[in-house]
């Protein structure tokens, strides 16, 4: 299944976001490394989710790190949800 360019733009924010919060170079968030691998725990959990709360005006929790808890995951789950949030407005 190719990967829409939505998601792939989505992607690299969310990339760039983890980076900020990890204190590194956005070319050492791998996709498909595990966040807990990254060094991401739950404070820092917090700030990712705020973040991109703010990006995408979602309302996202905490625990959605840890139901996609990869780059890709993550990515493709909020393509989705900002995509199905973007369709009922």
């Amino acid at each position: 299944m190719p990967i829409s360019m939505k998601t792939e733009e989505v992607r690299e924010v969310l990339r760039a976001h983890l980076a900020e919060v990890l204190y590194c170079e956005p070319e050492e968030v791998e996709d498909d490394t595990a966040f807990e691998d990254l060094g991401l725990d739950s404070v820092l959990g917090a700030e990712l989710t705020a973040l991109i709360n703010s990006r995408y005006g979602l309302s996202e929790k905490v625990e959605t790190l840890y139901q996609n808890p990869t780059l890709t995951l993550l990515a493709e789950h909020v393509a989705k949800q900002t995509e199905a949030q973007h369709s009922t407005h």
